[in-house]
């Protein structure tokens, strides 16, 4: 047999970085092996668009999945034919949206079977992903402050800020490590300003490592902004701010409002078209994140049209990383770049053809994370393969987080000169 072929495929449920039941999954070749674990995706936080992300029996029956029906389609095929692997996946399920096996099963064989061929091989999984040309690094666009969906369920709903995440985007730096150095920085400068701003505050933090204060959104962004320019006074560099509006989550269709319970506003689609335009003049924003509704795309073709020249118009739950929607948005000139999440599309395959779909369209492609990670680097390495312009995950605090921008400090230090980072294909900070 040949040295990638496939001769055992395992699955155990573990934990994930939020003390929340996950699983993971090995795949052995004749030569080597490889484990990786999915991102657990939170339904508060999950799009109409969004594949199944789980059977009906839960993270077990991901686990029984794996173990049974999926081992045995495996065993004997190549490793290094990922769009064979994933076209089996596709099949065993049956659905068309993973709802039978469900797709964070789907992503996690999908991967762990992309990172054996690249072991088999004795290759790093980005150099197997993207080739000797796989030398780009993201842009990092971290949550510093979260709020709405992400603060902990309906009884914080109201208490903090309505926006879900406060990001920030380092601008001239000159290393991966530079740039986390500079984010950390500013995150507790950051922890302090809200202490003065809030004497109540007690250092609370949502699922992602975030703040969460309880204070309105310009609050936030206005305390974001004096913490950049604090840590930029003894730096090289700037930041850029921004925003994931998670607008689906404000949406109340009975209403036809986007319900924001702090501020105590109703806005209707044009209301909020107006409030976002103000925010990113307002507070000069780089990257402005499901600003509306998944279905409201005539909004979306609008913002992009006024803002799309200085500031990256972003689809996620509007996009879904689903090649469909995309050329959806494409037709209409709705959004600019694209947030790429590997368990919305459920296998490496997809999620690579949205991404060259993405590419050809001059769409910048930024990689995510989901909510409830695991403490695995997998992504990172997907990331710098795929060639992502940019990479939006949780604060600089939590294991799950640092995993992977470690991982990225590894593979710039591995790249050397050829390292270089990722270009933006239209707007740029």
């Amino acid at each position: 047999m040949a040295a990638t072929s496939i001769t055992d495929v395992r699955a155990r449920k573990t934990f994930d970085g939020c003390a929340r039941t996950s699983f993971e999954v090995e795949v052995h070749t004749e030569s080597a092996w490889a484990r990786a674990a999915p991102s657990y995706s939170d339904p508060r936080s999950s799009g109409k668009y969004e594949i199944v992300h789980f059977p009906e029996t839960g993270v077990q029956g991901s686990v029984d999945f794996v173990c049974t029906v999926i081992r045995e389609r495996l065993v004997g095929m190549d490793a290094c034919a990922q769009s064979a692997i994933d076209a089996a996946l596709r099949e065993i399920d049956g659905s068309g949206d993973f709802s039978r096996i469900g797709g964070n099963t789907a992503e996690a064989v999908s991967m762990t079977v992309a990172k054996a061929a690249a072991a088999s091989l004795a290759i790093p999984l980005h150099t197997y992903l993207g080739g000797t040309f796989a030398t780009k690094l993201p842009h990092l666009m971290l949550n510093i402050i979260g709020g709405g969906a992400t603060m902990g369920g309906e009884g914080w709903r109201g208490r903090g800020p309505d926006l879900q995440d406060h990001l920030i985007i380092p601008v001239g730096f000159s290393s991966t490590y530079e740039a986390l150095a500079a984010i950390s920085e500013v995150f507790h400068v950051t922890g302090e300003l809200i202490r003065e701003a809030d004497p109540g505050f007690a250092g609370g933090r949502d699922e992602e490592y975030c703040w969460i204060p309880m204070l309105d959104d310009r609050t936030c962004l206005d305390i974001l902004k004096t913490a950049c320019e604090r840590v930029c006074s003894r730096r090289r560099f700037r930041f850029r701010l921004g925003l994931d509006v998670g607008a689906s989550d404000l949406w109340h269709a009975d209403e036809q409002a986007y319900v924001y319970t702090r501020a105590g506003i109703k806005r209707d689609k044009d209301d909020q078209a107006r409030y976002v335009a103000d925010l990113i003049e307002g507070y000069d924003l780089f990257y402005v994140e499901d600003a509306f509704f998944e279905d409201h795309i005539e909004l979306y073709a609008d913002q992009c049209q006024q803002f799309g020249k200085q500031c990256l118009i972003m689809g996620d739950d509007f996009l879904a990383t689903n090649a469909a929607r995309l050329e959806t948005a494409l037709s209409c000139g709705a959004v600019n770049a694209a947030v790429v999440k590997l368990n919305m599309a459920g296998t490496v395959s997809e999620t690579q053809r949205f991404i060259e779909l993405c590419r050809q369209n001059a769409i910048a492609t930024i990689a995510a994370a989901r909510t409830y990670d695991s403490p695995d680097d997998t992504l990172a390495d997907l990331v710098v393969g795929w060639g992502a312009t940019g990479y939006k995950c949780g604060s600089p605090a939590g294991g799950e987080h640092a995993a992977k921008y470690n991982r990225f400090i590894r593979i710039e230090e591995q790249l050397g000169p050829a390292a270089e980072f990722a270009a933006y294909p239209g707007a740029h900070p």
